[in-house]
């Protein structure tokens, strides 16, 4: 079957067409995901975590190019999104290895920080995609909301909800640690 015939059977639930596209591309892929994050690990995951979408969406997805070229392209995405996501928290780090410079820092304390700094990316890796995309594209690669709506094809107020909706979510979810943190900034100026 050609890509086009296995993609319109995965659309209408084909499982065999969905492992079919798998056992496909699924190498090919990995390999050049590990072009871009070296651990061959890593670039498995990234790949399954794009047929997984691919799936989840199925039903509503349109590709307007090959289905090769989407495959690419979800792929180069998704690894260039997890290489910014490990160069955040690299600088995350570094700024609180740079604010504890000076200070007597308690190991229990650091460990702390950087445990809300997990769970802050685990907060936001766990919101819905568009929500998780849009809050990326403003929070952290710097993106006005005007601008966001433009790339993603979306409203202004779409956007401004969605981060409104992200916050709201990462509040809750991080409220605990948050009352945590407040304690190890008293602790560090007291």
């Amino acid at each position: 079957m050609s890509d086009l015939e296995l993609f319109n059977a995965l659309k209408q639930s084909d499982n065999g067409a969905f492992e079919a596209l798998f056992r496909k591309y699924f190498k090919a892929l990995a390999a050049f995901a590990n072009k871009f994050v070296s651990d061959l690990d890593d670039s498995q995951d990234l790949v399954q975590e794009v047929f997984v979408k691919l799936y989840e969406q199925r039903a509503s997805l349109e590709i307007h190019t090959s289905l090769k070229a989407f495959l690419y392209q979800s792929v180069r995405n998704k690894c260039l999104d997890q290489i910014r996501m490990v160069s955040s928290r690299s600088a995350h780090h570094e700024e609180i290895l740079a604010i504890n410079k000076g200070n007597e820092v308690d190991d229990s304390d650091l460990v702390l920080q950087v445990e809300l700094e997990e769970k802050i990316h685990l907060a936001i890796k766990n919101l819905p995609d568009q929500c998780q995309l849009v809050f990326k594209m403003s929070r952290l690669e710097g993106k006005r909301n005007q601008e966001i709506a433009d790339e993603l094809s979306i409203s202004k107020r779409t956007v401004e909800t969605q981060i409104s909706n992200a916050l709201k979510k990462l509040r809750k979810d991080i409220f605990h640690y948050l009352k945590m943190l407040i304690i190890i900034t008293l602790h560090f100026f007291s």
